[in-house]
């Protein structure tokens, strides 16, 4: 081994990563649940907008309503249904690396 890998701690290293990755799932999980929440109560604002009629509506310091956006996008199927052999010659394939950390139990 070299010097460098027996100054490094595993089991200290290991354990950390395994409280991390706990709170993590813990954070995710209440941030799944305090989203869902969100979505709830954005329908039942939404629904009070579409009983009065409207698409926007102020109440006290807050404003909630509707948004029109606009964006164009570049439509991948249509183009290669029209030029299937041009589609292919700029299709390109990527690799990536991802590090993982598994709790073997």
């Amino acid at each position: 081994m070299t010097e460098e890998l027996q100054s490094v701690n595993l089991e200290e290293l290991t354990l950390r990563m395994d409280e991390l990755k706990d709170l993590q799932a813990r954070l995710k999980f209440d941030l799944k649940n305090t989203e869902s929440e969100i979505k709830k109560i954005e329908l039942q604002l939404a629904n009070v907008l579409s009983k009065m009629g409207v698409d926007n509506m102020e109440f006290g310091i807050y404003s909630f309503g509707y948004e029109i956006k606009v964006a164009k996008r570049f439509n991948q199927k249509a183009f290669g249904q029209m030029y299937p052999e041009l589609l292919e010659k700029f299709k390109i394939e990527t690799e990536s690396k991802t590090f993982e950390f598994k709790i073997n139990k």
